[in-house]
């Protein structure tokens, strides 16, 4: 064979031996890349699994600081009629569940009550006009005192910045009628006027329910001595918001509805019907101490 054509032969086999072992080199490259990848995905998954149960387990434990197991709260209250002043005393009963002991102390007003001023100016020598509730005969308030449960619907987020609880409580109310007394304007048989702090009865009714006849209201003290107690039962539930962190000083937002249930009527007003009940909306606010 000619030398020419030997050589020609010669590098045509080296080059496909060259050719061979480049793609073998690659096709093992590519099974070593996979497996890399392989390897990186599963890590991925694992690590992946571990931040979720994590996430979990902070999510569970957020909000729930076990340092403490007491609360002491002392607030108020705008109820849609009239307002309300509270204590409150918790204490831990797990992670998730606290146990309330409330007292609260509460003024009832009707819904059709409106302060005038008295329009009697023909005797100037009794005194001046003064506000009064028109059609008034009571003034109502109720002392409650209740045992209920906290549960913690959604823990503090944020590092503990905000959290969200339903507390439901129940138990004794006591009502308390006290008469409510006018200055009212009388007139004896020698056309001399007098004045007279008197409750609303039958027989002074029409002179109670004209304005005409009443200077003002007398001094809250008057009628102290005559309440009414009547005792009832309530239950109130209300959803909590504690805007603060988990800290041995504490606030608390309260929305929530409050029903209580007595012996008897609750005589408010001369012309509104009375009711054994009461019912109401409310809005507070409370600041504590934990420990």
């Amino acid at each position: 064979m000619p030398l020419r054509q030997t050589t020609y032969i010669f590098c045509l086999f080296t080059c496909c031996l060259l050719f061979l072992g480049i793609v073998g080199l690659h096709a093992q490259g590519s099974v070593w890349g996979t497996g890399a990848v392989t390897k990186k995905a599963g890590k991925g998954i694992s690590d992946s699994k571990k931040k979720l149960k994590d996430y979990k387990k902070q999510l569970q434990e957020w909000g729930m600081d076990n340092n403490y197991t007491h609360e002491l709260l002392l607030g108020g209250k705008v109820n849609s009629n009239g307002w309300s002043g509270a204590v409150q005393y918790l204490t831990k009963q797990d992670k998730k569940t606290n146990t309330l002991w409330q007292f609260s102390f509460s003024e009832i007003k009707h819904d059709k009550q409106i302060k005038i001023t008295g329009t009697n100016n023909a005797n100037p020598q009794l005194g001046n006009n003064g506000p009064f509730i028109f059609g008034k005969i009571n003034n109502l308030y109720a002392l409650q005192l209740g045992w209920g449960k906290e549960k913690i619907l959604l823990p503090g987020l944020l590092d503990g910045d905000i959290s969200v609880s339903l507390r439901y409580n129940g138990g004794f109310s006591l009502a308390m009628l006290k008469p409510y007394y006018l200055k009212l304007v009388y007139t004896d048989a020698n056309n001399v006027t007098y004045l007279e702090q008197q409750k609303y009865s039958e027989s002074n009714s029409e002179k109670f329910l004209n304005s005409g006849s009443i200077l003002s209201a007398s001094a809250w003290s008057k009628g102290l001595d005559e309440i009414d107690y009547v005792p009832g039962a309530y239950i109130e539930s209300c959803v909590v918001i504690q805007p603060g962190k988990n800290k041995s000083f504490i606030q608390v937002v309260t929305l929530g509805i409050n029903a209580a249930f007595y012996a008897k009527d609750l005589p408010i007003m001369a012309d509104q019907k009375a009711y054994p009940y009461q019912a109401s909306l409310f809005a507070g606010i409370g600041l504590g101490k934990r420990w």
